[in-house]
């Protein structure tokens, strides 16, 4: 029986998605694996009953905010999809874009962030910033029963035509073809990003870095999807993309400038900078590239991962020295 005929499952007349389930186990997993990280230092009881109660108001306002943020901008990108507005909220099937989901993520850390205290605050960031990347890495899972989040190319040698290679990817006209499995990537990519933050948080650094790589990520998984969402005036770079480069531009210039005030502007500062926007360019003109010539589409995502690394390494770098340079001036003082 071929996955994408069976979709979801029945209990009596209630239709319950595949895609449904996975979201739903896909949060209890990522909630479970934040709880794990916040609870297991010891505090007194005093932080231990602020942590409790910024973990109850954590649960409740991710799953709100990332619902509502999700579907909004899948709303606004493929709003043909959509009777009305209102429609686009009354149903919990359907899509959510990636970018909204996690930007409701992190809004819920904040806000449980204040609840928890100023003394844990970056700690259980981090912890949630950990379980987000297993939510982002379990739901990739959710195309396994659709037809979302596959490849430009058609694959035609048999021999890739499975997984991890390709997909299949049943057409309106009732026709069939095998395109890139890029969710099946997506998973693997965010699978190790889930491992790399929770060296992260045990090694005390901030969340801020996690999400540095996985946008970074983001912009390499997101242009090599045919589905990618798009602003409604611009049908070239994907909104995943502009939402990842508006991110790390913004941590970049605001990790340059703290650095540059806590200790003065350095030659160091324009290097870093000149990297990042080298990763820029590159990324940028590896999409213009692809776009048209996508029978090196293996070359150009070669291309823009490496692009793609060297923005993290900038950004990671500038912000490592950034939160060293307050620090020594906060002992200073």
């Amino acid at each position: 029986m071929n996955l994408e005929t069976v979709t979801a499952v029945y209990s009596g007349s209630v239709r319950i998605g595949y895609g449904v389930i996975i979201l739903v186990l896909a949060f209890v997993s990522s909630f479970l694996q934040t709880c794990c990280l916040v609870c297991a230092e010891k505090k007194d009881l005093r932080v231990r009953m602020r942590k409790i109660a910024a973990l109850v108001v954590y649960a409740l306002s991710s799953a709100a905010f990332a619902l509502f943020f999700g579907r909004l901008i899948h709303w606004y990108s493929h709003y043909e999809s959509y009777g009305s507005f209102s429609g686009a909220f009354t149903c919990v099937e359907g899509s959510y874009h990636e970018a909204g989901i996690i930007a409701g993520f992190i809004l819920a850390g904040f806000i449980a962030c204040g609840i928890s205290g100023r003394t844990v605050a970056g700690r259980f960031m981090g912890a949630c910033a950990s379980g987000q990347m297993l939510f982002m890495t379990l739901v990739s899972l959710v195309p396994l029963f659709n037809a979302s989040d596959r490849g430009k190319a058609v694959i035609e040698n048999a021999y890739y035509q499975h997984l991890p290679y390709s997909f299949i990817t049943y057409l309106s006209d009732g026709s069939s073809q095998y395109r890139p499995a890029v969710f099946f990537w997506k998973f693997m990519v965010l699978g190790i990003l889930t491992v790399i933050s929770l060296i992260l948080y045990f090694k005390g650094k901030s969340a801020l870095e996690t999400y540095v790589c996985y946008f970074a990520a983001m912009a390499l998984l997101d242009s090599a999807r045919y589905d990618a969402s798009f602003l409604r005036s611009n049908g070239f770079v994907s909104l995943m993309q502009i939402v990842s480069g508006v991110f790390l531009i913004t941590v970049l210039i605001v990790c340059t400038v703290r650095s540059a005030r806590a200790r003065g502007f350095h030659i160091y500062h324009v290097l870093f900078m000149l990297a990042f926007l080298l990763g820029v360019s590159l990324t940028g003109y590896m999409e213009y590239y692809v776009q048209r010539h996508g029978d090196l589409y293996i070359y150009c995502y070669a291309v823009m991962a490496a692009a793609c690394v060297i923005m993290i390494l900038s950004v990671t770098v500038m912000h490592g020295r950034c939160a060293r340079k307050i620090l020594k001036r906060e002992e200073d003082l």
